[in-house]
Parts: C-alpha cells; structure tokens; sequence
C-alpha cells in the first residue's frame, strides 16, 4: 500500500496482550501504539502542542510548537518515558528527541493554543503542573516567576541526574551521561580538547614528518598515542591526494615547490625517516620511477648544461 495511512490502519491488529506470542512489531506500529498512547502520558494540554513521529532505535522524536516547549518537556522527559513505557511496553523506548515543527504542522500546533483556550480537557488532572500554561507567553506570568519556575525545574532535572549517575564536566561545569567510567569531560568539551590536542601534534608533523610518538612524547607529554596515529592518518591522505593531483604536471616534466614538498613530507611521514635517509630505492617502492627521477634528479640537467657552456668557453 503506497501513500499516507491512516493511525488506524497501522494499529490494525496491534494488541499489547498477545504481543508475547507474536514477532516484535515494526517501527511503525510501534510508533503508532505511542502516538495513540501520547496524550493519555503527557495530558490534553501539552498534546496539543507537541506531536510523536517517527521511532528509530528506540529514540522517539517529538515535533513541538515552540523552543520553548522544547527545552520544557526535556525537563519532563523521564516522567514522560516511564508513563509511554507503561502504556506500550512493546516499544522499547529509550529516549525522546524533541524538534521544533515545521511548515504545517508548526501552523497546526501553534494554533492549537487559541483552541485550548476555549477547549475543556477532561483529563486536565493528568497533564504536568510546570506545563499548565503557555511556557515564555507574554502576560501569563512575570519574569520573576518564570525564572523560579525554571530554576525549580534544572533543580528536580539535576536530582534526577544525579541519581541516575551523571557527572559534571570538569571543563565547563556542565552534567553530562558518561560513556565510561572514567570520563571526566562532557562530549563538546572532550571533542575540543582533542581538537586542540591534534592541532599541536600536525604542528609538530608538518615541521618534522618524520617523528614518532615516543620521539613526540618528549616535547609533549600529555598527548594520547590514539591522537597522535589519527592526526598521522590524516596527513598521509592529504599528501596523497595533493600526490595524485600533481601526477599531470609530473608527466610534464612541470612540478611545482609545494609538489616536491608534499612528496617528501609523504615519504618521511610513512618511513619515519629524515629525507637525507631516504634512498632511490625506497622511493622508486613506494611512489615509483617517475617520482623518483622527479625527485632525485631535479638538479641534474641544470649542472649538465653549466658543464656545457664551460666546454663552449674554453673552445
């Protein structure tokens, strides 16, 4: 069956009860099943403002009508995860994704507040209290009260962290879910730090291609071989792409400094050895004869021609 279908033709057949005795559902049925389930976990009000969609790995995306909305229900995520775990078992949620709507379901779910204003929820009782009301909308309350109302909330979300084993990045202060047990950084703040870290290492590299990382080491104590081997593969590939680009003008007898360059970077990085220990026959193995002669024979015909204009002088 092609095109759009409706919510319930893809719950067609779908019972919790004997789920047991059946496959695991697809990810659309298991969409479908929390979608029906979405406003009985979140209330009338907040489902009139957000909308589930696709579920993939066990991540549950919501559209939303606002940031605001965003960053408020990711304070209420793990209430929300437990009630949806509740209502569809089957579903292995993991995580909710929230994303700002677009395009015409953002003009459905903003104009989902004038109709909450007249509409009477039967469940109003259900729907969580710091999401009653429009969040940030002009005249519902002071900036006073918004903020203790969000600094009530990073508060309850930080406990929750807490016991749920988060950790505060040494670097900027931030909690963050660590991925090991020794991490001490948050992923921004470690992907920095490696970039930093990387950045010094292709200094080094670019000035002397041939070091190793226990010849690094001494200079810079503090950097990680993993850093060291992903900052040497990435200069070999540039090297060999800016090799291959040249292979034209190497045909034409017409190499540029910065070509030669590059060549001899690539061969000291790859042997670890300084270009004075570098032989025609390491070369020849690994660029092959064209670049060889290239590269060793660069001087040869202007001293043959100086050679022949000292014979014409003496004749």
């Amino acid at each position: 069956m092609k095109g759009p279908r409706a919510l319930g033709l893809l719950l067609g057949g779908w019972n919790s009860k004997d789920v047991g005795n059946r496959a695991a559902p697809s990810a659309d049925d298991a969409a479908g099943a929390l979608a029906a389930a979405w406003e009985r976990a979140v209330g009338g009000q907040i489902a009139l403002r957000s909308r589930p969609t696709k579920l993939h790995a066990g991540v549950l995306t919501i559209l939303t009508a606002s940031s605001a909305w965003s960053d408020e229900l990711t304070f209420l995520a793990p209430t929300i995860i437990e009630a949806l775990r509740r209502a569809v078992p089957e579903a292995n949620l993991r995580r909710l994704r929230f994303m700002v709507a677009s395009g015409r379901t953002k003009l459905l779910l903003e104009g989902a507040r004038f109709r909450g204003r007249t509409t009477t929820l039967k469940d109003s009782h259900n729907v969580h209290a710091p999401l009653t009301h429009e969040p940030h909308a002009g005249g519902e309350e002071d900036a006073g009260a918004t903020v203790a109302r969000l600094a009530q909330l990073q508060r309850t979300l930080n406990d929750w962290r807490d016991r749920a084993g988060w950790r505060c990045c040494i670097a900027c202060q931030r909690r963050f879910m660590p991925e090991s047990a020794t991490a001490s950084l948050c992923a921004p703040c470690a992907g920095a730090r490696r970039t930093k870290e990387e950045a010094t290492i292709e200094r080094a590299l670019m000035q002397a291609p041939w070091l190793r990382a226990r010849a690094l080491r001494v200079s810079l104590p503090n950097f990680k071989a993993g850093a060291y081997e992903r900052t040497r593969q990435r200069l070999l590939t540039r090297w060999q792409f800016e090799i291959a680009a040249a292979e034209r003008r190497l045909r034409r007898q017409a190499l540029t400094p910065e070509d030669r360059v590059a060549a001899w970077s690539y061969l000291m990085l790859l042997t670890g050895m300084p270009q004075r220990d570098i032989g025609r026959a390491v070369t020849r193995d690994v660029l092959g004869l064209p670049w060889t002669s290239a590269l060793f024979d660069e001087g040869v015909a202007p001293k043959e021609e100086a050679r022949r204009t000292l014979r014409e002088k003496h004749k």
